[in-house]
């Protein structure tokens, strides 16, 4: 686990640079807006039956969430943007600049060298990249709401009821990260490994081989297979990440009834994560996680073939 743990440091010594970077600028971006009045922006809540204004105008409980679900959300975004910018080159990398000798020579395995770079990129950094927008907006939320009603309304804070509520956002959201992952695996890896087999050709290969599946395959079978597969991972991918279960059904008249609804909201994201966690067991989860332990497999062995 030493050398596994060194691999994934090595991840984060070559990327810290730009992953700092990605890290803090959704903060920067916020504490910018908060500093404006806002005007003319309106946030409806339940269609027409209310409109604010302003923000400063919501409730200050109401403001801390909302500043830390969006500036969260910015950077969690980004950090995923970048993930899928650079996912296509990992897989190669080594060979590229003529590292793979120094890897080689080193007492790891090629599934440990693999799966660091895989672990940190699909899961470690962005989590770490949305744990620091969570943080971050704290700040966010100090500034903003001191900027306009003062410290003391930023202090005397229901914060026995905030601190529940942001720390069970984190962890929901990160749980999502993970089944995001594991339901969008044969994606992510298959084109990792094609990017490793094929190189340049990789993207156009996957974009086409996808749309030959849907557009053509898919019409030549009795029933189809190819896009209600890619429809169902995407399905999965996004309840997962947004708790779409948590709040089916819920109507609120204004900010005030927001507010009044936020000690419940630790027990809705619980009950949304035992939600998309008992989706899991399927057997198109099962399929999900074969497919891309193949994927990671065929990464491993272009590895050894590297040699």
């Amino acid at each position: 686990m030493d050398r596994f743990f060194t691999l994934m440091k090595r991840e984060w010594m070559q990327h810290r640079i730009g992953w700092l970077v990605v890290m803090a600028v959704p903060t920067v971006l916020m504490l910018v807006l908060s500093l404006f009045d806002v005007r003319g922006l309106k946030v409806k809540i339940d269609g027409d039956a209310t409109v604010v204004s302003e923000l400063y105008q919501l409730p200050v409980a109401l403001q801390t969430v909302g500043w830390t679900f969006a500036t969260g959300l910015l950077t969690f975004v980004l950090a995923c943007l970048a993930v899928l910018a650079q996912l296509p080159g990992l897989a190669r990398r080594d060979v590229q600049d003529r590292s793979i000798e120094f890897w080689r020579s080193l007492p790891t395995s090629h599934v440990q060298s693999v799966g660091a770079t895989v672990l940190m990129h699909l899961l470690v950094l962005p989590g770490l990249a949305l744990m620091a927008g969570v943080l971050g907006a704290q700040l966010v939320a100090l500034v903003a709401i001191s900027s306009h009603l003062g410290l003391g309304a930023w202090l005397t804070q229901p914060w026995w009821m905030l601190l529940p509520v942001v720390l069970v956002m984190t962890a929901r959201m990160l749980l999502g990260l993970l089944l995001a992952v594991a339901w969008l695996s044969p994606l992510l890896l298959l084109t990792m490994a094609a990017s490793a087999w094929l190189k340049r050709w990789a993207v156009p290969v996957v974009v086409a081989t996808l749309v030959v599946g849907v557009e053509w395959l898919d019409r030549q079978l009795p029933l189809a297979v190819v896009k209600p597969v890619l429809d169902r991972m995407a399905t999965e991918a996004l309840n997962a990440l947004l708790a779409t279960h948590s709040f089916k059904g819920m109507h609120f008249d204004s900010p005030e009834g927001v507010t009044a609804a936020l000690p419940d909201l630790p027990a809705l994201l619980l009950r949304d994560a035992a939600q998309v966690l008992g989706n899991t067991a399927s057997p198109a989860f099962v399929v999900a996680l074969l497919v891309g332990a193949a994927g990671f497999g065929l990464l491993v062995l272009h590895r050894m073939r590297a040699e």
